[in-house]
């Protein structure tokens, strides 16, 4: 069986509390009248190791646990023959309360790895608990990963928090589109709480990005001016390079101005080593299309090829 491999970054257990906002702590340890939060058959995980053989990228180790599953990858982008395209699936239906996951993908030299999911992950009601899952990426010299998941679906009640953690190695990059809809409730309930982070570090330790948001409805409503307003669907895209210049970023916002039902913006991240792009909206399809269209607009500066946009 193959070992599973291992991200090339110390991480603290996902259960840690002070690896979370302390509001959304109050969850973490909460009994659950099943199985207690983590434990078998409540903890998955997925590794994957990736590496570049004669410039075409291919899966090189496999650790797959309850409830992800692996198909072999898929060379579906025509731009980029030589990069391996991996939906990660998961048959679960989805996470419930006490549910923990860690998904940890490694890079080697010059490999390149588009990975997304089957379909919508959704966050179920909970009485108790919450769901965590953690993204780890670590990045040898000359990487590129897109990461591009398909919409979280947060129902009423859902408590779920997020980390994503990136290493990246010299000259190499990432780029993330996620986004997350509020499950419209008849009779106007929402979700609990939403903890989400991304923080990006070079491959000495040093930062690079950090964000971070918490949303807690039942205690801060989320309706209103500077907030969503009449959103109920987010999302935001992020590219991590070794050097992304401004007119990038007054590109990428020309493409996207005037997209109808949404409300858009874009940010040169520090040291010119990034950009984020962050965008509401009350239509998935049209947040859908600003990430994409900036996905689209990235991949043309920084690579020199348009972006794919893969059947599900």
């Amino acid at each position: 069986m193959p070992q599973p491999t291992s991200c090339q970054f110390p991480t603290a257990p996902i259960d840690d509390a002070l690896s979370w906002p302390r509001p959304f702590r109050v969850y973490l340890d909460e009994p659950l009248d099943q199985r207690p939060a983590g434990s078998v058959g409540k903890y998955g995980e997925c590794r994957l190791n990736f590496s570049a053989k004669s410039g075409k990228t291919r899966l090189q180790h496999t650790f797959v646990s309850h409830p992800f599953h692996l198909t072999h990858p898929w060379y579906l982008d025509p731009a980029l023959p030589d990069m391996a395209v991996v939906y990660v699936q998961t048959p679960a239906g989805g996470f419930i309360q006490g549910d923990r996951a860690h998904l940890c993908f490694t890079l080697d030299s010059a490999a390149q790895v588009h990975i997304t999911n089957q379909a919508a992950e959704k966050i179920h009601t909970m009485t108790a608990n919450c769901a965590l899952q953690r993204i780890s990426f670590a990045l040898d010299a000359g990487a590129y990963a897109e990461y591009c998941p398909e919409p979280t679906i947060l129902f009423p009640g859902s408590r779920y928090g997020q980390q994503l953690q990136i290493q990246l190695g010299t000259e190499a990059s990432f780029f993330l589109a996620d986004i997350f809809l509020a499950y419209p409730s008849a009779d106007g309930l929402t979700f609990d709480a939403l903890t989400t982070s991304l923080r990006v570090t070079d491959d000495n330790g040093r930062l690079l990005v950090r964000d971070h948001s918490l949303v807690l409805p039942a205690h801060y409503p989320t309706i209103g001016p500077g907030i969503l307003a009449q959103h109920h669907v987010w999302g935001q895209a992020f590219l991590i390079g070794p050097h992304v210049p401004a007119v990038w970023a007054r590109e990428v916002h020309d493409q996207f101005s005037s997209e109808p039902h949404t409300v858009c913006g874009t940010t040169l991240l520090p040291q010119n080593r990034g950009l984020c792009v962050k965008v509401v909206g009350t239509d998935v399809r049209a947040v859908r299309r600003v990430l994409h269209m900036a996905r689209h607009q990235l991949r043309l500066s920084h690579l020199g090829v348009p972006a794919t946009q893969f059947l599900k």
